[in-house]
Parts: C-alpha cells; structure tokens; sequence
C-alpha cells in the first residue's frame, strides 16, 4: 500500500461548482440509493454502503452524464454527443442521450465487458470499439473535431457537479459520518463527493480515495499537481484506469481529499467477492472503496480509541454493479 497525502482546506476556491444545483436536476431522474449498514471485520468500524450499484444505469455515473445532458443548448443538442469510456459512462450517456432525445456515440475499448457494450447499444447508442485505451481517445477526438459535444466522464465542473450528489446524500443521511472512502479512476467520483461534504460538514470529516496500485492516475497527478499520462496500466480493475486524470480533478482533489491510497488488485476482487456473498451485486470498481476497509488499509490515526462501544463512522462508495456476468456466476459459485 502506498499513499500520496493532499493539501485539504482551500476548498472555498471551487464554491462555483454547486452541487446543490446539480441536486435539483437529477430530483426524480435518479435514484437517492441506499446508505446500508455492513458488518466489516473491524468492531472499531462502523460501515455503512451507499449502493450506488443500485442506481439507474447501475452506476452513479448517471448522475453526471444527465447533469451534463440536461443543460445543452439547442446547438449542442443538434450535433449530438461522444464519450470515451471502458462502460458505466458510456452506457450512461446512451440512457440520459435517449431520455433527452439526441444522438449519442460512445467510444469503448474492445476489451470492454460485453455486458456494458450490450447495455449502450441497447439504449440507442452507436458504438466504436477500438483496440486500444489510446485509440479510443484519439477516435473521440476527432468524432468532437467533426462537431459532436464531449461528454467528458470526469475532468467537466458539470459531470463532477452530478458526481458529487453521491456526497450531498451522504451528508444529508449521516451527518455524523467521519470518513468517507470513494473509489478513485480519473478522479471524478471523488472530486464531486469532497466537494459536497466539504460544503455540507467543512472539516469534520476525513475524505479518502481508494486507487489501484495499477492504475495510479490520480496519485501521480496529485505529485504532479497536473495530470500525468501513465506509460503503463497494470490493473485488472476495469473502470479505474483511465490514461490519466484530469486538472479539474487534480485541482479540487489538492483542495478538498485528505489522502489517496493505493490497494491491490486482490483487495479489490477479495472486497467484490464478500459483497456478492453478501447479496451485493457489485462489479470491482464497485468494490474499491469497502475494500480499503475490509483490508485494514484504514490510516491507523483514525482508529487510535475507537472500540465497539465508541466506533470510527465510515461510509464507502459502491460505486457500480454492472459487473460481467460470468464473473459474477463464478463468484456465487465459490461462496
């Protein structure tokens, strides 16, 4: 496990970025998911899970993708929209394009889960498959050179706004949480939700990312303090391994996470596993955030007093169940 520190408390620089507003757009289009208790392996923590497995799409990427989708102008509608995506952001993009009645193409690596290729396709989106990461971000490239509207799955103000509703709900639901831990891919899951908590609960609470050690876009970016394009992505963790992160997330990330930190790809499937176990149908981006937990991986400073009769509140982000269907299969099989 690695860790890389952040700067938290000049999150009053991003105060134009409400998520209160994105709040009142996504009212009666999305789902408000569960804030569930979970039994983890800790009596010093008290867990809960906001299931965002359960979402429409089953991702909280709906969230952002209609939050970016609804405030299009007339222009902007007429040339239709793309996205680079592994799959939650794509196939939310084909579902908030079709409610909204506009063209929508999304861009997916070949290796994508047949599932999530299916899922767009099926909600009217034209699908371009490339064989590589890099291809599929020049393919967009030039389809928005050619007139169509980035819908960008993380460096946007308007797609971290809708993101951060995850947060807003936390709050509201659990004002007394002390630590949230969100899965970490290009950053903005968790630029959105520190944003919200840092606007609703200030420095009360401890914000902490959960990245593949594979995949550490966010954390390079953080030392960087500017993106930084990974030679190499090792991680199995489909939908956490992004190229690289974007300045927007760096920036806010910088102002508002107290600390990224890095865990395993067998963490991760070992957290999916206990979850699908549990009757939690997450895929394993889904599972990074409770695996931070189930692993121990909780910074030791945090912990310092707690017991049963006095808990650490911790919440972790599910952040998506679209997981492939065989995967899933073999994991009810083992348990």
């Amino acid at each position: 496990m690695s860790g890389s520190e952040t700067m938290p408390g000049e999150w009053g620089a991003f105060d134009h970025i409400r998520v209160e507003d994105a709040a009142e757009r996504l009212e009666g289009v999305v789902e408000c998911t569960p804030l569930a208790p979970f039994a983890g392996p800790d009596e010093r923590v008290e867990l809960r899970l906001k299931l965002e497995n359960l979402q429409v799409t089953g991702s909280f990427k709906a969230r952002g993708a209609w939050n970016q989708v609804s405030r299009l102008a007339a222009d902007e509608r007429r040339r239709g929209v793309v996205a680079c995506s592994s799959g939650n952001h794509a196939g939310a993009l084909a579902w908030a394009a079709r409610r909204a009645g506009i063209s929508a193409v999304v861009v997916m690596p070949a290796d994508a889960y047949p599932n999530k290729i299916a899922a767009c396709r099926e909600r009217g989106a034209e699908v371009v498959l490339t064989p590589t990461r890099e291809g599929a971000q020049e393919r967009c490239a030039a389809l928005v050179e050619q007139g169509r509207v980035l819908i960008h799955p993380y460096d946007a103000a308007r797609t971290v706004q809708g993101a951060g509703t995850v947060g807003l709900e936390i709050a509201g639901e659990w004002p007394e949480v002390e630590v949230v831990v969100v899965p970490v891919g290009g950053g903005g899951l968790i630029s959105g939700v520190s944003l919200a908590l840092r606007a609703q609960l200030g420095g009360a609470v401890t914000v902490l990312g959960s990245e593949p050690e594979g995949s550490s876009t966010l954390s390079r970016g953080l030392e960087a303090r500017s993106p930084v394009v990974l030679e190499e992505i090792t991680t199995a963790v489909q939908g956490l391994c992004p190229l690289f992160s974007g300045q927007l997330n760096v920036d806010i990330c910088r102002a508002t996470v107290d600390e990224v930190i890095e865990i395993s790809d067998e963490a991760v499937f070992g957290a999916q596993a206990r979850l699908v176990t549990a009757g939690i149908e997450a895929e394993p981006a889904g599972a990074a955030a409770p695996a931070l937990v189930f692993g121990g991986l909780l910074p030791a400073a945090l912990l310092a007093g707690r017991s049963a009769a006095d808990p650490l509140r911790v919440a972790a982000v599910v952040s998506g169940g679209n997981a492939d269907p065989a995967q899933l299969a073999s994991l009810r099989g083992r348990a």
